[in-house]
């Protein structure tokens, strides 16, 4: 039966267990924040402002999504853990100044543009999207501030390059061969903060020929991709399967960026030679109109003997 002729008042009552759910979680972060002897207050950007010894911000979108995976019975400690991790890694930093002993602690994560408070270790990765050095312990992963980046023997270019050397170090991704609808995509997964760090070398663990690939990186543990390369049938049913293609990869990157944890980004990028160019899907009625360059790499795609 069509959602349509769902009984009176499903979506209100879906609407108030979702804010039953968003009261539940900001009271039990209150508690243990309290416990530590922090306040706490919503700030602009779905982010709680917990002010002590510290200020420190909790993201209520990414603690939404982790109570997500677990019973209800387990959101105290799932919250209590969040919390005191967030807070411990700040009252209790590693001594960083011994470059030989942190090096191998060294991580590139990516993450959303917007994290860029002004003071990481930064730089653009892609539209929306900036590469951070961070530092991954047993406990935690920290980010590395720009002072004390500029304490190490090593900064810059060089910094960047040894902490996705250490990403790379802690092994690849799993690569698995899925369908969304009839679209054919590979999916780059892992139990891993820095999946999206991956993309840097993508061309590694797919056959990416000179018209790049359709990527999409949702959270930070899954990568989607979708090689552009000639196939069966006409050029029309050729073009046609690769604006598919960009529409479905589209949807998923929106319905995984919700869904999280960790969510990155909800946008669609076109890899080619390392870099990634954001791709802005618009649509007229039905059509999906696509940029001018893509369109034009598309149809060179779609007219290959």
């Amino acid at each position: 039966m069509s959602g349509r002729h769902a009984r009176p008042g499903a979506w209100d009552d879906g609407r108030r267990d979702g804010l039953w759910d968003q009261g539940a979680l900001d009271s039990l972060l209150v508690l243990v924040a309290e416990s530590l002897g922090y306040s706490c207050r919503r700030v602009p950007g779905d982010v709680m402002l917990l002010e002590g010894a510290n200020r420190l911000h909790v993201s209520m979108r990414n603690l939404r999504q982790l109570a997500r995976l677990v019973p209800r019975d387990d959101w105290p400690a799932l919250v209590s853990d969040h919390v005191t991790t967030i807070v411990t890694a700040v009252e209790e930093p590693l001594d960083l100044s011994d470059f030989d002993l942190a090096q191998h602690l060294l991580r590139t994560r990516i993450y959303p543009a917007e994290a860029d408070n002004g003071v990481l270790a930064a730089r653009p990765f892609a539209p929306g999207l900036i590469e951070v050095v961070v530092v991954d312990t047993p406990t935690t992963v920290r980010t590395v501030t720009t002072d004390e980046m500029h304490g190490w023997p090593v900064s810059g270019d060089a910094l960047f390059m040894l902490g996705r050397s250490n990403v790379r170090g802690d092994g690849p991704l799993q690569v698995d061969e899925d369908e969304l609808r009839s679209v054919r995509v590979s999916v780059l997964h892992g139990w891993t903060f820095y999946a999206a760090t991956h993309l840097a070398w993508l061309e590694e663990y797919l056959p990416i020929g000179p018209y790049g690939a359709l990527v999409v990186a949702p959270n930070r543990s899954q990568i989607v991709a979708h090689p552009l390369r000639p196939a069966g049938g006409c050029p029309r049913a050729r073009y046609r399967a690769a604006v598919n293609a960009a529409r479905e990869l589209q949807a998923h990157a929106r319905r995984a960026y919700e869904d999280g944890p960790g969510s990155l980004s909800p946008h669609l990028y076109w890899w080619r030679m390392g870099e990634l160019t954001l791709l802005d899907l618009r649509y007229q009625g039905d059509a999906v109109v696509l940029p001018e360059e893509f369109t034009s790499v598309l149809t060179k795609l779609a007219a290959e003997p």
